[in-house]
């Protein structure tokens, strides 16, 4: 290369970097002055909304909420009586809800159950993917056959369901799709390394599926929320040495956090927000420095039992 050539790569690269540089201080100036206001919120009525693991816990007070805001719920699960009980719920109150047994763990049932919504109820535009499981034991107690199940539940699921929903969505150039992971998908945590692995799978497919439909220019949201504890029964121990540092939510208080963040479309949101200081903490502090933090704080490391007493439950948080 010559002198001249490289004089000339080095005059773009300086026009180009310039340019990102201005950019990237007018977008942070302008989200900074954003997320100050009051951010408007989606309107549900009418909107489909399609919910995995709501039959109980966070799932069923998500379709609860959905419904009195006016939105057409479907409620998929696989425990029949108790998500036809939900489905009876809110219809009684003057609600819309339909509900199907799906088995969101084969791909074969999520795309039938995924026709007969198609057929019968119409364009799912909101997909809530919550269905999670948790054994919350040491790494060498972990049931070996619920290593399997809780990655087919709490991230394979996920590519099932949204794999069934997303062509239409692209077809319609309008989507929103959600899932619950968890703060152990951003930080791993004792006692959860299996739960903790297939959480942080989920924020890694939601980020790189929403980085694919923005390049390719459709108009697909994305939302991943990362919850702390919440006292769904998954953990036998939810206990906070600190509740002002580190709270166990209660459903009702965890399903208003999760709809505000789909209504507002947040990309990543940690409930509750002083959640962002530990992740951040984790990241910039010498290791030992953020261990020296979780001792302090001594947060929710007590171990389920025994791995038999882990259960299904429809919400995925870190315990």
């Amino acid at each position: 290369m010559s002198m001249w050539d490289s004089l000339c790569s080095i005059a773009l690269f300086s026009r180009d970097f310039t340019a990102l540089c201005v950019k990237l201080i007018w977008i942070f100036c302008f989200e900074t002055v954003r997320s100050l206001l009051p951010r408007r919120k989606k309107d549900l009525r009418d909107e489909i909304i399609l919910i995995t693991g709501s039959a109980q816990g966070i799932g069923r007070e998500l379709a609860i909420k959905s419904a009195e805001l006016g939105a057409k719920v479907v409620l998929w699960d696989i425990n029949e009586e108790k998500v036809q009980n939900v489905a009876t719920e809110i219809t009684s109150k003057g609600g819309w809800a339909k509900w199907y047994r799906c088995d969101v763990t084969s791909e074969e049932d999520v795309n039938e159950k995924a026709k007969l919504v198609l057929q019968n109820v119409g364009d799912v535009y909101i997909l809530l993917n919550n269905a999670g499981l948790m054994q919350n034991v040491p790494f060498l107690q972990l049931d070996s056959a619920k290593i399997r199940k809780t990655f087919e539940i709490n991230i394979i699921a996920h590519i099932w369901t949204i794999r069934a929903f997303l062509p239409n969505m692209i077809k319609k150039n309008r989507g929103h799709v959600v899932a619950i992971s968890s703060a152990a998908g951003l930080m791993g945590h004792v006692n959860q390394s299996d739960y903790s692995a297939s959480k942080f799978a989920v924020v890694g497919l939601m980020e790189a599926l929403s980085e694919e439909m923005r390049t390719e220019g459709h108009d697909i949201r994305f939302t991943t929320v990362c919850p702390l504890t919440v006292d769904t029964g998954m953990n036998q121990n939810p206990i906070a040495k600190y509740p002002i540092l580190t709270p166990i939510l209660s459903i009702q208080k965890a399903a208003e956090e999760i709809l505000h963040a789909i209504r507002t479309e947040e990309f990543i949101a940690a409930l509750p927000r002083r959640v962002y200081c530990f992740i951040i903490g984790s990241k910039l502090f010498p290791r030992k420095c953020f261990c020296e933090i979780m001792d302090f704080v001594d947060y929710c490391r007590m171990a389920n039992v025994a791995s038999e007493n882990s259960k299904t439950n429809n919400d995925s948080t870190l315990k």
